[in-house]
């Protein structure tokens, strides 16, 4: 495309905030506009983690028949509401058929590159720019209450280690020396120590900053209804404050994207995947590495003066209320793992929806039918990991530099 000069970012989470950061840094004049407030959607009540080996997508046989147990039980990990089952047979049979081994690889080999560039990307940018958000290098542990899942893991591993991020192994009393807070009823855990954790709306809120400090526009409750166009291009975009011109758009707007498939001329096959976190005060007994307590998929992640539980996944459409019950079973995820007494002093308690796609990858791709809009979305569990690397790599493509990844696997197919 020509060069422009006004480019218009749509979603003001982690990935519209690191797409218009390095825009910026290319000499682009930037306006991000965001639905509700920049940095409150899905990018601030997740865990804060930033892991390179979550390179597997969700898709596996074992996920599958794991999710087909769960699927009708309120209270475990993953729930989809009856109701909703008959609307998400194709998605469902879409995220089934990218479960075979080749496909499976392929989305593990685009994972793992943007994974592997905002793990270098982070720390740069946190220096660069002195940012506040509580970052930390501090490891993770996978902890296994059931010794053959434990012992089961290896199989991942082994297919982890090809790309360069192995784990170590650790037992119960090796794990417990490490980890003190453990319950003395764990079989294992796997420690990997290249997993670093930050405080997400800290993140948010310094990288909001920074963008207005270097000249961007933010604008908030501004959500866009449509695309005006004229000879395959968008020329602005409708909003609730009125039209707004730009020469280039990037629809990054998460769980909410594929609304603007048929006008983009794109698939966008995103459902809404609906996550929980409770933040509370410094509790007495508190894991001080992050945790993973997988049989219950419930998340940990200590801070200096705060600390975070979060997991669980929910297909219930957009329905956005905050379900006690679900929300419960993260407390009793921390109990059921370690020493934990009832976490008491919650800060706060959150949920939202995360853009899951049938094969674990995001879209980053421009759109067939308008030539000057990119699509930067569906990011699944792994948008504040990558957030950087994604960013980059949009400004990259749109500034037609040399994109420091391969940007093929993240290609949009057309309607």
């Amino acid at each position: 495309m020509k060069r422009s000069k006004h480019v218009i970012i749509i979603g003001g989470g982690v990935v519209g905030g690191f797409t218009a950061y390095y825009l910026l840094d290319k000499g682009w004049s930037v306006t991000v506009v965001d639905k509700d407030r920049f940095g409150d959607g899905a990018s601030k009540g997740n865990c804060g983690l930033i892991v390179p080996n979550h390179i597997l997508p969700l898709n596996s046989l074992d996920s599958i028949i794991k999710g087909l147990i769960w699927m009708f039980n309120k209270d475990a990990p993953l729930y989809v509401r009856p109701r909703r089952i008959p609307e998400l047979i194709l998605w469902f049979s879409q995220f089934a058929y990218h479960a075979r081994p080749k496909k499976v690889l392929a989305s593990a080999k685009g994972r793992h590159a943007l994974l592997a560039s905002s793990f270098h990307l982070f720390p740069e940018f946190i220096k660069k720019e002195n940012v506040d958000c509580s970052w930390a290098l501090g490891g993770s542990l996978h902890v296994y209450k059931s010794e053959k899942a434990w012992r089961g893991y290896g199989k991942t591993d082994a297919v982890l280690k090809k790309f360069n991020t192995p784990a170590e192994c650790l037992d119960r009393d090796t794990a417990r020396k490490l980890e003190p807070s453990l319950a003395d009823d764990i079989c294992g855990v796997w420690y990997y120590p290249d997993t670093a954790h930050l405080r997400p709306e800290r993140l948010l809120s310094e990288l909001r900053r920074i963008l207005q400090d270097r000249g961007a526009q933010i604008l908030d409750n501004c959500p866009v209804r449509s695309f005006q166009s004229q000879n395959g291009e968008a020329t602005a975009v409708h909003t609730d404050q009125g039209a707004l011109a730009a020469d280039a758009f990037v629809l990054s707007t998460g769980a909410w994207s594929s609304a603007f498939a048929k006008v983009l001329g794109c698939q966008l096959p995103i459902q809404p995947g609906k996550g929980y976190s409770i933040t509370m005060q410094p509790q007495p007994v508190f894991p001080k590495i992050p945790c993973f307590f997988e049989e219950l998929r419930v998340v940990s992640t200590p801070w200096p003066d705060a600390c975070r539980l979060g997991g669980t996944m929910e297909f219930n459409g957009w329905d956005s209320n905050l379900n006690r019950r679900r929300l419960s079973t993260l407390t009793s995820g921390l109990q059921h793992y370690t020493t934990s007494p009832k976490p008491r002093g919650r800060l706060d308690e959150w949920c939202g929806f995360r853009s899951m796609t049938v094969d674990g990858l995001p879209f980053i791709d421009w759109s067939p039918r308008l030539q000057n809009v990119m699509v930067s979305t569906g990011h699944n569990m792994i948008g504040i990991s990558v957030g950087p690397a994604s960013g980059k790599l949009v400004a990259e493509v749109m500034d037609q530099a040399r994109p420091h990844i391969n940007p093929h696997p993240y290609r949009l197919k057309r309607m």
